[in-house]
Formats: structure tokens, sequence, C-alpha cells
């Protein structure tokens, strides 16, 4: 599978997974599920107030007016929720820039501007061959607003991790990483992904301040070292129990 790789400004490297094709045309069908829902609530709210038919040029003009929201779903909930629509969220996709870092207003809305092309006049063919073909899993939309859409979903295996190339117990700088669970360990590996994805020092610095306190430890480490030594550390004292 394709990846994107980020190096931050803390100088650590870190692999995107891109989203799969089928994750985005389950995606997809979601968000567009919904919206055959939204419009045949509309058909059967201007039914109940007896708009119908009979008066066709009343009808369509009613209806176009309501469906609006339905015409800019995929940009506005794009926008709103940093990159995801519902059906993103569910399958853990998400909208970034080439780079990694969040996307903008405008590279959302050259999105849904060419998804009339790449999508809709040719039935998804074009999305389709242009995600298949293209080094970054992009459609014709993300070349031209310079993204791509990335997997949430975590990655255990090791060569994704910083834990590729660990040494042996004797290498534990603080062995009192045997006071945090499995889970403990897996909410700092998710909150320090959050923190270098956000470029948010002030995250990060809060959760080595945590790790001291739990650890009864102090560090003379930058926090970004210290997050991996301990993690580097959790994983050396339990990779085999």
């Amino acid at each position: 599978m394709n990846k994107l790789l980020i190096n931050t400004p803390q100088n650590v490297k870190i692999e995107y997974n891109l989203a799969s094709l089928g994750s985005r045309i389950i995606a997809f069908a979601i968000d567009y599920f919904i919206i055959l829902v939204y419009y045949i609530l509309i058909i059967v709210i201007l039914d109940s107030f007896h708009i119908n038919m009979k008066d066709s040029w009343l009808f369509f003009g009613i209806l176009s007016l309501l469906s609006l929201p339905a015409l800019f779903y995929p940009l506005v909930m794009e926008t709103a929720m940093s990159g995801q629509s519902i059906g993103k969220k569910i399958m853990k996709i998400k909208v970034v820039k080439i780079d990694g870092t969040r996307a903008n207003f405008y590279q959302y809305f050259a999105r849904w501007t060419f998804s009339l092309v790449d999508i809709w006049m040719c039935m998804g063919g074009i999305a389709i061959t242009s995600i298949a073909l293209s080094k970054y899993g992009q459609r014709i939309g993300d070349l031209s607003a310079e993204t791509s859409v990335i997997s949430l979903k975590a990655k255990l295996n090791l060569q994704q991790t910083i834990f590729e190339d660990v040494p042996s117990e004797k290498d534990i700088i603080f062995p009192q990483v045997i006071k945090l669970s499995d889970q403990d360990a897996n909410k700092v590996k998710e909150i320090y992904d959050g923190a270098v994805r956000r470029k948010d020092y002030n995250i990060l610095l809060a959760l080595t301040q945590k790790l001291e306190n739990i650890l009864d430890v102090k560090s003379t480490m930058h926090p970004n070292d210290f997050v991996n030594q301990v993690m580097k550390d959790h994983y050396i004292l339990f990779r085999n129990k």
C-alpha cells in the first residue's frame, strides 16, 4: 500500500497509509445514501403540504431550493469536519494536503468542484482510474487541490512504528514504565501522534508532564525524545509478555 511520508518540525517521520479504493467507495456510498434519504424526506414533506406534481413549476422550484444542502453536503461536511464527511468518518479516512497537513477551504472547494467531472459526468470512471494509477491515490479533484485521502486506522506492523530497531532490555532507560498498561501505552501513542500531526507542542509538553507524574521521574530530555523513549521502553519491557 502506498504511503505519505511526513517529516515533522520535531524531525519525526510519520507514515500515513493512503485510504484504499474500496474504503473510499464505501464512504462515498454512505454519504450519498444520506443524501438520498434527505431527498426522500423532502418529497414526503412537500407531499404532506399537498405540493405535488399537479403544480410542476412550484414543486420543482421548492424542491430545487431545498436540495441545496444536499448539493453542498460534501463541501460543507469536509470543511466543518476537517476533511471528513459522515461516510469518511465511519470508514476512518480523511482528506489532507499532500504534505500530510490539514487542507483548507479552497482545497475542499476544488475537490468538490471537480467531482462534477471525475465522478458525476462519467459515473466515477475517471475518479476510480485516477485513484488506481496515481502515486498518492488522487482523483482529478485531489490532483487539482494537491490533496490526498489517508487512512486513520491504526497499523501495528513493527515496520510502521518507532520500535523497528529496538535493542534488548538492558537499554531500558525508564523501568518505571511497568506502571503503564498496554491500554495506557496505546493512549500515549495516540496523543503523541495527534500532537505531532497538529504540530502542537503544548499537547506534547502536557503529555510529558503527565508521564513524569505517573512514572515519578524527572526527565532532562526534550519532550519529543522523552515520550519516544517511554514508548520504546514499554515495548521492550512487555514485548515478550
